[in-house]
């Protein structure tokens, strides 16, 4: 069990190996991400935790310590806007002990509780010289951060940076993959409707898109019971 409060380097070593093992164990990224936020939140105590990614010009909220948040993804600010923003386009850290409301570079999203917290500490997450995302620390109560707390939570997102730049590159090829298969799956299925019901090849992809929509299935599930059925019948 990680003690909180405590930042030395056998505390460092504890949550990076406790993330490790979450690396370890699962390899989907969303998982990964609430896991570590989950544990940052803990050792820190906070009351909020967020990492955010780096998508072209946008930082994107991808997890949350609290799993009841409904905002992922819908939170998204441009580099360089609000704390966070400001945070992964100077590569540098924010750390705020109280109204960090009021602070200039503050951005407001309506619905979202955190934002009256009253401390935030903010860090980049940093590979091969590249901020790939930020975590955010968020406390209810005023917080002075320390030091110690500071240097704690970037050494944290420098040694998770190399992880989280493996798993979305994991992410994104599982989601290449799973594109390419529908499409391979479509292609045959629409082979079959021209074939068997004398359709052109935009009628065939047009039916198929029309029953994927209203059976509120997946193109590829219903191009799947397409081959299947063809397959029953020969």
């Amino acid at each position: 069990m990680i003690k909180t409060g405590d930042n030395n380097i056998k505390n460092n070593l504890a949550v990076l190996e406790e993330i490790i093992e979450t690396f370890s164990a699962n390899f989907d990224l969303k998982d990964i991400l609430n896991n570590i936020a989950r544990i940052i939140g803990q050792v820190t105590r906070a009351d909020s935790c967020f990492i955010y990614l780096i998508s072209g010009d946008e930082v994107i909220l991808k997890a949350s310590q609290n799993p009841h948040h409904s905002n992922l993804a819908k939170i998204k600010m441009k580099v360089g806007e609000g704390i966070t923003g400001w945070v992964a386009e100077t590569k540098k850290s924010a750390a705020i002990a109280s109204r960090a409301y009021e602070d200039k570079r503050f951005k407001i999203f309506s619905g979202l509780p955190e934002d009256k917290f009253e401390s935030f500490l903010s860090v980049p997450i940093i590979f091969r010289k590249k901020v790939i995302g930020v975590i955010n620390v968020q406390h209810c109560r005023t917080k002075k951060y320390s030091k110690k707390d500071i240097n704690f939570l970037e050494t944290i997102a420098k040694q998770i940076g190399g992880i989280l730049e493996i798993s979305r590159l994991i992410s994104e090829t599982d989601v290449l993959k799973d594109a390419l298969e529908t499409q391979k799956l479509a292609a045959k299925a629409k082979a079959i409707l021209m074939k068997s019901g004398g359709l052109s090849e935009d009628e065939a992809h047009r039916l198929l898109v029309k029953k994927s929509m209203d059976k509120r299935k997946s193109l590829k599930a219903v191009a799947e019971a397409v081959i299947l059925a063809q397959e029953v019948i020969s």
